[in-house]
């Protein structure tokens, strides 16, 4: 019978389900530990959360992934049974958007990377659910097998936990549930403090973690990982099973749930009230420095006692970037004095791309950098919102890029304590695809053609291409995006790359949604000659000189022979030959829409 799968059931029955998998372990599994478990079978947990739209050098981290996780499917050992589960990649804030794509079973190559192929990130970072759905699945697909696969799951995250779970604890609960899986987790350009939160998860279930900060690193953690899966120490002998139970005595009551011994309390500014204590995750250090305390702030009898006394701690709400290192106090009663003041705030983003503003931009991504003395930070912050939810972050003033597609958006804004910020972004784009004509009725100039839109009349006159809004090469027939308003086009043509090319600026009107075609008319003629020297000499430059006011307006040092285009005017020629010594050419005249030929001999 095909095992049921747990991400079409109701969470509580999921977790039901579990539960009667932990069940039939206590009763069975001493027998099946005894016995051999010589087979590896490895499932993959990807991250597809909005977040790996971030950058590395320039390339966004889902485009390293799926490269680097294609070659590494493409490579697989058939033997070991492989599957795969991704989360976050379908819907944005939904917290159980977990897909699995395989179980671990005979390798399918081309179903694998194809559906690594077609992750597009938009949605949050559930870890906790993931592995407890991961765990749970492959418990139902193992049951009853002998031998009985060692399974490993390996997390590939650029993040921390966005769902308002406790990954680390549920690790911990997995290694009771299942015991022999390993999570080998991969911390995909993560900082510091997000590889502690993810190593805790390894560590809790006897995994290994692993930092990647480049497609290299990434691709020898993976391989790595496998290595470990595949080279599984065979599991030590099981205890002997314990004598039956006997029956209990129904006059004795059951034991009741111990009650919590410490709450421990923040709150997001001085005059705000506390948070619930399951909200904010506690690092609690003794005076040498060492770790006393882990976890949730709801402590029971059987974690460690905080005597009174002053101590260092670093409080996190939930999941999120929003941390402070400070100091806990707790009094001669063993309570806490006070709440520690997390000082942050909250931001509210959303983006629209259409005249219907309350339509979201999909996909979007956000990115805050921290601006300190007016400058922003070269890093941006890990943590991954999606519009319209709310994101936790230190009081400050952070600059806000939002991208959807090419089209990028930035804003400044201010994070308060206790307080909330709103900014919405307006990703609304039209389309330029130019063309131009030499004159009226003649046919386009293709790939003769170069384009560079600039902002103002002025700064096409006077910046350089590279400092354009956008340049398109006119041998590239694809439309690009530009935000609504208006432009000016600067159009070159230019019959010989590298030699002069004429311009001509025209204005350009982007409307929001609609893609302008316009066709640039060059009101130009065409030169094309031929320069000889009577006496041999090199001829090692032309000027192009206009008659009525000797302006030189063009130049060529590549060659004798140039055909090029000229607006309508008078011209003549300044030939100059080795040692420096010119010749002018008689004038003549370019009338716009007509070729004139000139084969030139110099004395």
């Amino acid at each position: 019978m095909p095992f049921p799968n747990l991400f079409f059931l109701p969470r509580s029955l999921a977790v039901a389900i579990v539960s009667v998998c932990v069940s039939f372990i206590s009763l069975f599994g001493p027998l099946q530990a005894a016995r051999a478990q010589t087979a590896a079978e490895v499932l993959f947990v990807l991250d597809g959360s909005n977040s790996m739209w971030g950058q590395i050098d320039g390339t966004a981290k889902i485009a390293i992934a799926k490269d680097v996780m294609s070659d590494l499917i493409t490579d697989w050992d058939a033997k070991v049974p492989v599957g795969m589960m991704i989360y976050g990649h379908r819907r944005k804030g939904d917290c159980q958007d977990i897909e699995v794509v395989a179980m671990p079973g005979q390798v399918d190559r081309p179903l694998l990377i194809d559906k690594v192929k077609s992750i597009s990130p938009r949605g949050k970072t559930p870890i906790s659910l993931s592995l407890t759905m991961a765990s749970a699945q492959l418990l139902l697909k193992n049951l009853g097998k002998y031998p009985k696969p060692r399974s490993s799951l390996v997390l590939v995250s650029d993040g921390l936990e966005t769902c308002g779970a406790d990954p680390c604890e549920t690790a911990r609960n997995l290694d009771l549930a299942n015991p022999g899986l390993d999570v080998h987790v991969i911390g995909f350009d993560v900082t510091n403090e997000e590889s502690l939160a993810l190593q805790c998860i390894a560590d809790n279930s006897g995994g290994k973690f692993f930092r990647a900060n480049n497609a290299s690193e990434l691709q020898a953690a993976l391989k790595e990982t496998v290595k470990l899966a595949k080279a599984k120490a065979e599991p030590k002998p099981a205890p002997p099973p314990a004598p039956p139970a006997t029956a209990a005595k129904t006059s004795e009551p059951e034991p009741a749930d111990p009650e919590p011994s410490l709450f421990l309390y923040a709150k997001l500014c001085e005059s705000c009230d506390r948070l619930a204590a399951n909200k904010v995750r506690w690092s609690v250090k003794g005076r040498d420095g060492g770790s006393l305390y882990e976890g949730l702030g709801i402590l029971y009898p059987s974690d460690p006692v905080l005597a009174p006394g002053r101590y260092p701690v670093t409080a996190r709400y939930e999941s999120s970037v929003l941390v402070r290192d400070t100091e806990l106090i707790i009094g001669d009663d063993g309570q806490q004095v006070g709440a520690v003041n997390l000082m942050g705030g909250t931001a509210t983003l959303f983006a629209y791309a259409t005249d219907d503003k309350s339509i979201a931009a999909d996909p979007i991504l956000y990115q805050f950098f921290p601006l300190k003395d007016g400058k922003a930070a070269a890093k941006a912050l890990t943590e991954a919102a999606s519009s319209n939810s709310l994101t936790w972050l230190p009081a400050g003033r952070f600059k806000v890029v939002a991208s959807h597609g090419t089209i990028k958006e930035s804003a400044e804004i201010d994070i308060l304590p206790g307080e909330k910020t709103r900014h919405d972004f307006d990703m609304r784009v039209g389309y330029i695809q130019p063309s131009s004509v030499l004159s009226a009725g003649t046919k386009p100039l293709g790939g003769f053609a170069d384009y560079a839109v600039f902002k103002t009349e002025q700064d096409a006159r006077t910046k350089q291409t590279l400092d354009s809004l956008l340049f398109l090469p006119g041998s590239q027939k694809a439309k690009k995006p530009l935000k609504p308003g208006q432009y000016v086009i600067k159009a070159f043509v230019n019959y010989n790359r590298g030699g002069p090319s004429m311009s001509r600026i025209f204005p350009l009107e982007i409307k929001a949604n609609e893609t302008a075609t316009p066709q640039l008319d060059m009101q130009a003629g065409l030169l094309s000659h031929k320069v000889g020297s009577a006496s041999g000499q090199r001829i090692i430059n032309i000027d192009y000189m206009r008659a009525s006011d000797d302006k030189r307006v063009h130049y060529f040092n590549q060659g004798t022979s140039k055909t090029l285009a000229l607006p309508q005017d008078r011209y003549y020629l300044r030939v100059m030959i080795s040692g420096g010594k010119t010749f002018n050419t008689d004038a003549f005249d370019i009338k716009v829409g007509q070729a004139t030929n000139l084969d030139v001999a110099i004395p």
